[in-house]
């Protein structure tokens, strides 16, 4: 009987245990809290806590899109980023480039780099641009030097 005075003091350890869990679970955690009345705001809060909210109808569920792009668009792109993945392994492979033939590399780099004329700034655009700035510096004045 000696022996089994430990197991008894466990299991009735654990009853009390279960039971404080238990109580606290008394109250339903769907219920709102309560509202403090000194507050300004505690009868907007109470009304809004027992208001229910809007439920959406099945008529408001949107209708199937039909601009979606069907298997055989998708496998085409599939197909043109596989292609083009391809073309840049090829172009960047370890035996694509050399480091002789600088000045025609750097010919060709600048060719490519060129501004078409319409984007140049004319004449008027510098002027512009720079009675802009004179007026914006007219504008700024410098903080004090000194705490007023």
């Amino acid at each position: 009987m000696n022996g089994q005075t430990g197991k008894i003091v466990r299991y009735g350890a654990s009853l009390a245990v279960l039971a404080t869990l238990l109580s606290a679970c008394g109250t339903s955690p769907f219920t709102p809290p309560p509202v403090d009345q000194t507050s300004p705001v505690a009868s907007a809060a109470e009304a809004a806590a027992h208001q229910r909210g809007v439920r959406p109808s099945f008529a408001e569920i949107p209708a199937i899109p039909t601009d979606i792009p069907k298997p055989g668009e998708y496998k085409a792109q599939v197909q043109e980023q596989q292609a083009a993945a391809a073309k840049l392994k090829r172009d960047t492979a370890p035996d694509t480039f050399a480091l002789s033939d600088t000045e025609g590399f750097a010919a060709r780099a600048q060719r490519a780099a060129r501004v078409p004329p319409s984007e140049i700034p004319t004449v008027a655009d510098r002027a512009e641009t720079e009675a802009f700035a004179k007026a914006a510096r007219g504008r700024a004045t410098p903080p004090p030097s000194k705490p007023q």
